[in-house]
């Protein structure tokens, strides 16, 4: 038993030593957002998220305690927290993994589905050459317009094809955007309005 209590306690130091290190990148890193340094949820989440630490430090020392005790049973049962810690964290690995392996598949599956339609270009010929519409296998829809205001090309989204990509969903800030009637003026290769080619949402 004394071998197993000291397997345990050796165990609880390494997974401390571990998710400190990871608590402090992970630590580090939820400053990127902004604000995130006065948000106090920001801070409520960062602190529960030590606590899992705090707790094998806890379990740790009293396994400790008992060993020096001479009291073996007794830290090996409380060094069984570092067993079922261990466990807690390869499930959490391996289902993060799994996780990461079904995104990516879906990522995959999409790239191979947009790489199905090529990029359409809609024009609207002007005295300064043309105005543009793009439509690309993303489903992004953008354009490029001579902006007589700031006496250059302005280009920016128009919106995202929907699944069957027959409609565009408009993006919420118009300001920059061509005005709907407008977008009859497009016209593609074969002669076909944009209007014709897309509904709007």
């Amino acid at each position: 038993m004394k071998i197993v209590a000291i397997l345990l306690l050796i165990l609880g130091c390494l997974l401390i030593v571990s998710m400190g290190f990871m608590y402090l990148f992970l630590f580090a890193f939820s400053f990127d957002a902004p604000g995130s340094d006065s948000d106090p949820s920001a801070w409520m989440y960062r602190l529960l998220f030590f606590l899992p630490v705090i707790g094998l430090i806890v379990a740790l020392i009293l396994a400790l305690t008992a060993f020096m005790s001479g009291n073996y049973a007794r830290s090996a049962n409380i060094g069984s927290v570092f067993v079922l810690a261990l466990i807690a964290i390869l499930v959490l690995l391996a289902k993060t993994q799994a996780d990461n392996n079904r995104i990516l598949r879906q990522m995959q599956a999409q790239e191979l589905e947009d790489a199905k339609y090529p990029v359409q270009t809609f024009l609207r010929p002007t005295e300064r050459g043309a105005d543009t519409i793009i439509v690309f296998p993303s489903r992004i829809v953008a354009y490029r317009v001579f902006n007589q205001t700031f006496n250059k090309t302005i280009g920016g989204p128009i919106g995202k094809l929907n699944q069957t990509r027959d409609t565009i969903q408009l993006e919420k800030n118009p300001e920059d955007f061509l005005k709907r009637e407008e977008y009859e003026q497009f016209v593609n290769s074969d002669g076909k309005k944009f209007t014709e080619a897309y509904r709007f949402n």
